[in-house]
């Protein structure tokens, strides 16, 4: 229950935070004196004018003020939180975890391969376009493929520590289209196996090429388990949100995330 009111509080609404902020400041210009009152000799000021209810005053001001900076602001440009929905990142992300996506740093440069990022899911992944969290694997002139349950980035297998186990498919990227081999030696294409036998004697035999300018792969950590880019081919980097770069709930798994 606890990460539930963690999780709201962090993505609050844009309409709760102009609420919120518009009752603060109507009980701030309510506790305000309407015109200004010298202090006399001996004259007591009424309770309204007192020292105490300035403070008040000037707390309330302050809080509106980070209220819209934190989310008007940081949240929609720097940082923002997001939770983890399924175990498509496991081992690195777990179910309920609730991470900080850093929003700032891809503004001035690009995804690099270990990258995590969010992402709103491409319409093929997803119907919602919701918002997805894999780890990039592949950058724009980057060949990759996985072969023997190893994934290989130009030419070179890949150290990957951090998978939960090896794929269990084979994939590779032809003419900028992302092809799965599955167990059973089938071929496919966004989930639906080709049935061209031109086109499946062509796939076999080329190549794997480069990732395209624009062009991003992405892969779960959880690879045997994952809706990630080798069902649903490679990501426009124009659907990255940003970075992902610490665990803050639940208390005992706070990290920097790798």
């Amino acid at each position: 229950m606890t990460g539930e009111w963690v999780e709201w509080i962090a993505n609050i609404n844009v309409r709760y935070v102009l609420l919120i902020s518009a009752v603060l400041t109507l009980v701030r210009l309510g506790l305000t004196p309407g015109h200004a009152v010298r202090r006399l000799p001996n004259v007591r000021l009424s309770p309204v004018y007192s020292p105490r209810l300035y403070s008040v005053n000037e707390l309330i001001e302050s809080a509106v003020l980070a209220f819209i900076l934190v989310f008007l602001v940081i949240r929609p440009f720097v940082v923002q939180a997001f939770y983890i929905p399924s175990g498509s990142m496991r081992p690195t992300l777990l179910e309920q975890d609730r991470i900080l996506v850093d929003k700032f740093t891809l503004r001035f440069r690009e995804p690099q391969p270990g990258d995590i990022l969010v992402f709103k899911a491409p319409p093929q992944a997803d119907l919602r376009q919701i918002e997805f969290i894999k780890r990039c694997v592949g950058v724009p002139g980057d060949v990759v493929e996985i072969r023997d349950g190893v994934l290989y980035r130009n030419g070179q297998p890949v150290h990957e520590p951090y998978i939960s186990a090896p794929p269990n498919y084979e994939m590779k990227i032809v003419d900028g289209r992302v092809y799965e081999i599955d167990m059973l030696g089938t071929i496919r294409e966004n989930h639906q196996p080709i049935t061209d036998p031109r086109l499946d004697a062509y796939i076999r035999e080329a190549p794997s090429s480069a990732i395209p300018p624009g062009k991003l792969l992405m892969l779960g950590d959880n690879r045997p388990d994952s809706n990630d880019g080798h069902k649903w081919g490679l990501l426009d980097r124009s659907r990255v949100v940003g970075k992902a770069w610490v665990i803050f709930w639940p208390p005992q798994r706070i990290r920097v995330i790798r």
